[in-house]
């Protein structure tokens, strides 16, 4: 964070030995024989080990005894571990990429393990980029798709192509094929357009690679619409670049809310969502604060500040007595004890923005060697503004304006720099956003989940009312179908849904994809059982016709879109 001092404090203030012989000198040099080629070299042959080095399956496991005339069962090719929905490895590298080249030729690969093989093939690949071999990755995602249009149907095939075609675009961007990398990626997202993490992972990919402002910025408001999220990088390059009528609009639609869960369920770092909520509420409202006070909007500015106070005092109130007089149980006290420590955070966050908005108003009283020396000037989340800052400074002669343009000029150089690091997509992340395996037979149920844990409800979906009532909460369960098709089973149940309501279109507050794990036993080793995927919504349905939250427009999916792309695809259960 000091960085942008030093920017400010920092405008304030070929040879070499040669060799050789000399000219009109001759200099002779002895060449030696070349030595003899190398014996060739015997392929060494696949351990166990190998096949986890590759892919992070074990070994396959060929059934010794077969009946005349059966083959060899295809669940042995995964060594005990079920189908491959992932890979399962998280250490990419030469080792690795040498690991594969054993197991794709080891006959223990008999020709029934053939998905099993694509998964090794796909490892090489990906072992492949990690050491930075593209050509030869380009090779392997060749041989990859050969050999899965070999067999595969034509969903399977287009449901890998995804996959494979995200790692082709990596490969493309580094050998400097860039218009093809993204017509590639372009074409991933026009297969899916209503998967929310398809349409991640070619984001994703684009951003890291992409590093023009304007581009991302574009991208990210295209994302926007599926995932919510996006809404908060767009608030921080919004601030970075002093676009403050976006950033308010953007601090504005925010949810912190989440979809509804079921009733004993629980997800990762839920205990410990509702402390870090209140820092970042306090967060996002001192952005907004300062937004709107760098748009002209001043009152609006304090009334937003006054309400984030407002909001960490109340969040912080101690419990109320109990009415017998007794000792709070030790969980209330540490609940409390966790709220103040989250409220001291909040406020030290919005005392920073207090700081920044405190600045700006006599900023322009201000010379840059007077507010290098300020001693109230802002710190934390609030430097990232310091370059709007710098640009209300007083200049007394042009010396000095130009080095307020230079310093904000390295300023946000700095801040695409940190964008782009924070963007930076590594294997283990790029393997988790990968799309998993799909075939007909395991598409979502469309149908009423039911309420009877053990009968349905781990299979189709559920649509409830929201605690505000122009929100609705809606959620899409399969055991078997990929995270791709879940999501668009749930975009199609939300249209339907927003249909029967007479609207048009719906904006996605908040989404949630879960990986569904149920424990069984009460002993705390217990391992989870994985039960497939789940998807949740929060939405605000709207009529475009009608012209209603014109603010929140520009996120709106249309109805009609929506099921003209998914509804002959997921038709109702019968």
């Amino acid at each position: 964070m000091n960085g942008f001092w030093t920017v400010l404090a920092g405008a304030l203030a070929t040879g070499g030995a040669m060799g050789g012989a000399q000219a009109g000198q001759t200099e002779v040099v002895e060449v030696p024989s070349p030595p003899p080629p190398p014996a060739p070299v015997a392929p060494q042959p696949a351990t166990a080990a190998d096949y986890p080095a590759c892919d992070g399956y074990p070994v396959p496991n060929p059934k010794k005894k077969l009946n005349p005339g059966e083959k060899q069962p295809e669940h042995r090719g995964w060594g005990g571990l079920g189908p491959n929905y992932g890979i399962r490895l998280r250490s990419f590298g030469v080792q690795g990429s040498a690991a594969c080249e054993r197991t794709l030729a080891d006959p223990m690969l008999v020709p029934e393990f053939r998905n099993r093989r694509l998964s090794l093939l796909r490892a090489r690949a990906l072992h492949e980029l990690a050491e930075k071999s593209d050509a030869t990755a380009l090779a392997t995602l060749d041989e990859f798709d050969t050999f899965h249009a070999t067999y595969a149907t034509t969903e399977e095939l287009a449901a890998s192509r995804l996959g494979s075609d995200a790692l082709r675009a990596i490969a493309l961007y580094r050998t400097k094929k860039t218009a093809d990398a993204q017509k590639l990626l372009d074409s991933i997202v026009a297969r899916r357009p209503y998967s929310p993490s398809v349409r991640r992972l070619a984001s994703a990919i684009r951003l890291l690679f992409d590093t023009d402002r304007g581009n991302r910025i574009a991208q990210l408001r295209e994302q926007a619409s599926y995932n919510p999220n996006m809404l908060r990088l767009m608030l921080m390059i919004a601030l970075q670049t002093g676009d403050f009528e976006n950033a308010a609009l953007y601090a504005e639609q925010i949810s912190f809310d989440l979809p509804k869960g079921r009733g004993g369920w629980t997800l990762s770092g839920e205990a410990d969502r509702k402390y870090e909520e209140i820092e970042g509420r306090a967060a996002i409202r001192g952005a907004r604060a300062y937004a709107l006070l760098a748009s002209g909007k001043t009152e609006q500015s304090a009334s937003e500040l006054k309400a984030a106070r407002d909001e960490v005092a109340f969040a912080v109130e101690p419990p109320p007595p109990r009415p017998d007089g007794r000792k709070q149980p030790k969980r209330v006290e540490e609940d409390y004890r966790r709220r103040v420590a989250a409220g001291d955070k909040a406020t030290a966050v919005l005392d920073d923005w207090s700081r920044a908005i405190a600045l700006r108003l006599r900023a322009g009283k201000l010379t840059m060697k007077a507010l290098a020396a300020e001693p109230e000037r802002p710190r934390g989340e609030a430097l990232v503004v310091m370059s709007d800052l710098i640009a209300q400074l007083r200049a007394d002669d042009p010396a000095e304006a130009r080095a307020i343009d230079a310093t904000i000029d390295q300023i946000r150089r700095m801040q695409d720099v940190s964008t782009t690091r924070m963007l930076q997509l590594g294997f283990a992340d790029l393997v988790k956003l990968l799309p998993r395996g799909e075939h007909a037979a395991g598409k979502p149920k469309m149908r009423d989940e039911g309420s009877n844990f053990w009968r349905t409800d781990m299979e189709g979906y559920r649509v409830m009312k929201g605690d505000d009532p122009q929100l609705v909460n809606l959620r899409m369960g399969s055991l078997s179908a990929s995270p791709a098709m879940v999501e668009e089973a749930a975009m199609l149940v939300a249209a339907d849904h927003v249909r029967g309501l007479g609207k048009d279109a719906f904006i996605i507050e908040s989404a949630l994809l879960v990986e569904r794990t149920v424990t069984y036993g009460y002993h705390r080793y217990s391992a989870g059982t994985p039960q497939g995927f789940e998807y949740r919504l929060l939405i605000r349905p709207i009529s475009l016709a009608a012209g209603e939250e014109p603010s929140r427009q520009w996120r709106a999916i249309k109805v009609a879109d929506v099921r003209a792309a998914l509804a002959e695809k997921y038709p109702p259960a019968q």
